[in-house]
């Protein structure tokens, strides 16, 4: 079996401050392979060294946010949802609709669920509600349904993920199969995490800009 959290985010994104290199240590230590979900950046996927993990980004649409799985590439945001799911299966990638309910977050509209190809039904910065309307629209859609932990704190890292069959992770496509008999390991975050999530991007943008001036 194998351990995948579909949603995790690196010092790459400016509201976390996890290491590349320490998520890799903890992901091998834990046995799960983290997807590499940053916001509008794929920079740290160079910084991953030997680890494994999915290539990812989450890409912030007109409409929300949405998550690009098994990239190539970076891909612009503020692109229409539609534009954005299109340049993510050019790549060869899979559309994952994370935190869908949470507008607080930027959740895309459920009118868009019919377009991905794996719904998010556990984020672990989510309440339980948000998740339980993620849960039914898969259900009803016939979709995947899949668990991030959306890590921006090295502790949150490890509580949440998918267990699945075994495939071919260079293999995309082979992940829709496995997710069919995929089990849900869920651990909600401390809410508290959420307002320091705030305040680090907020102390970063400064100081870039002090930097900059």
């Amino acid at each position: 079996m194998m351990k995948i959290d579909f949603h995790v985010h690196t010092n790459s994104s400016l509201d976390s401050n996890i290491k590349p290199a320490e998520l890799a240590e903890k992901a091998k230590e834990l046995g799960i392979i983290p997807a590499i979900t940053d916001h509008n950046t794929v920079e740290s996927w160079k910084k991953m060294k030997s680890a494994v993990f999915i290539p990812g980004e989450e890409i912030r649409a007109t409409a929300g946010d949405v998550i690009g799985l098994f990239l190539t590439e970076e891909i612009a945001s503020r692109l229409s949802f539609e534009e954005t799911a299109d340049r993510i299966r050019e790549q060869g990638g899979l559309v994952y609709i994370p935190h869908m309910y949470d507008k607080t977050r930027h959740g895309c509209d459920e009118g868009y669920a019919h377009l991905a190809d794996i719904i998010e039904v556990f984020n672990g910065r989510c309440i339980r509600a948000f998740n339980e309307l993620a849960a039914e629209t898969a259900r009803n859609l016939d979709k995947p349904g899949a668990a991030g932990s959306d890590s921006h704190f090295l502790s949150e890292f490890g509580g949440t993920y998918t267990e699945l069959p075994d495939f071919d992770i260079e293999t995309p496509k082979e992940v829709l199969k496995a997710l069919k008999k995929a089990k849900i390991t869920g651990k909600s975050a401390p809410f508290y995490v959420r307002g320091t999530t705030t305040l680090l991007k907020l102390g970063r943008k400064i100081g870039r800009k002090i930097n900059i001036k």
